[in-house]
């Protein structure tokens, strides 16, 4: 019976292999660098475990721009190392050698009779047999390109054993043509075995969490929002709803898209413990309405930022509320009449001079 292994190959072998010319990314993607014209992809040894192992298929998820050329060589091999200089060296080990080049490494997938392949994605390696796998990936040109992953099945298709052993014959004709159907049969098996990472907020695609928000009620625009803001304010979609309306549904909103806490104030509240002679100041400050609730902010928001923040808060502000946004510095500034008492200090001082006349405090930012 074929062997039904699937190999995945992805941030973790990146990591332990070699990739010059690459960035890996934090999503376990190899991204070229596009100041460079050469990106190489060496991989240490893939071992089946068992000797004389047929190979089956190869897949490469790979993007890239119209005028860069992909090279994928690949070679199988029932020993692990070979003697150089009278002296025996590991093949994984030599592969993925910073100090040795690319040239050298080429010559020695042309020795050992690799398969190569140019700008395919889908590869047939039933032509392969040994216990180690060996695999080479170059890109040559300018532009951006990104590998997402590989996958190698050793199983190769799923049809041949229900034919007549004569038909059989491994990498024949017959056989090459019926891994058509096996590769449709394999791709489509591969897509309703991700349909559970698809439907989780987690490791769904960016692009899905749009939608998502919109089955749950709740508008984000067409890329409007960040992914950082996107995610984590979709996986809580539920139970803001659930506090739609609340001081409690505000402030969590507003800590999502700015990464901290704020103090959301209400002025029909508020307007109780303020004096009659000080309302005036008051509702400058946070409105004349019992409509008005007031969101204090410790850092200044830019016009992006400010605008992401009402979007979302409107959603789920009282009906008739009006919100408003103030910057709460940390700093103050004493007048004529004030002192200080004992422990008391001033930290996070800052002065600029502009001439004996005039001096900035802490309050006072010059801009470009």
């Amino acid at each position: 019976m074929p062997d039904q292994t699937i190999y995945s190959i992805r941030k973790n072998r990146f990591q332990s292999g070699l990739h010059p010319g690459f960035v890996l990314e934090q999503n376990g993607c190899l991204r070229a660098d596009e100041s460079l014209a050469s990106h190489c992809i060496y991989l240490k040894a893939i071992d089946s475990g068992r000797m004389d192992s047929e190979w089956g298929r190869l897949t490469l998820d790979i993007s890239h721009t119209e005028d860069m050329i992909c090279y994928v060589r690949v070679a199988a091999m029932d020993q692990d190392s070979f003697y150089r200089n009278e002296r025996p060296v590991r093949i994984e080990d030599f592969l993925c050698n910073p100090e040795e080049t690319d040239s050298i490494k080429k010559v020695f997938f042309e020795r050992i009779q690799a398969l190569r392949f140019v700008n395919q994605e889908d590869m047939l390696l039933y032509s392969l047999k040994g216990r180690y796998l060996y695999l080479m990936v170059e890109v040559i040109g300018e532009g951006s390109c990104e590998i997402d992953g590989m996958r190698i099945d050793m199983r190769g298709d799923n049809f041949m054993n229900t034919f007549p052993s004569v038909y059989r014959e491994r990498d024949s004709f017959f056989h090459r043509w019926m891994s058509i159907f096996s590769s449709m049969y394999n791709d489509f098996g591969g897509e309703i075995e991700r349909l559970p990472s698809l439907l989780d907020l987690d490791t769904c695609p960016a692009e899905l969490l749009s939608v998502y928000a919109g089955w749950l009620g709740i508008n984000v625009g067409n890329d409007f929002l960040d992914e950082a803001i996107l995610r984590p304010l979709v996986k809580e979609a539920y139970a803001l709803n659930r506090m739609k309306g609340t001081r409690a549904a505000l402030e969590r909103v507003a800590e999502i898209v700015l990464g901290e806490k704020v103090l959301v104030l209400e002025r029909n509240v508020m307007a109780n413990y303020i004096e009659p002679e000080q309302m005036a100041e008051f509702e400058r400050l946070y409105g004349d309405s019992v409509y008005d609730v007031t969101i204090l902010v410790r850092n200044p928001l830019n016009e992006l930022t400010k605008t992401r923040l009402l979007f979302l808060l409107n959603q789920f502000s009282p009906v008739r509320s009006r919100l408003h946004i103030i910057h709460a510095q940390q700093e103050g500034v004493l007048d004529d009449y004030a002192y200080l008492d004992m422990d008391a200090r001033i930290a996070g001082q800052k002065q600029g001079a502009l001439d004996e006349s005039q001096v900035l405090d802490g309050i006072v930012r010059l801009e470009e």
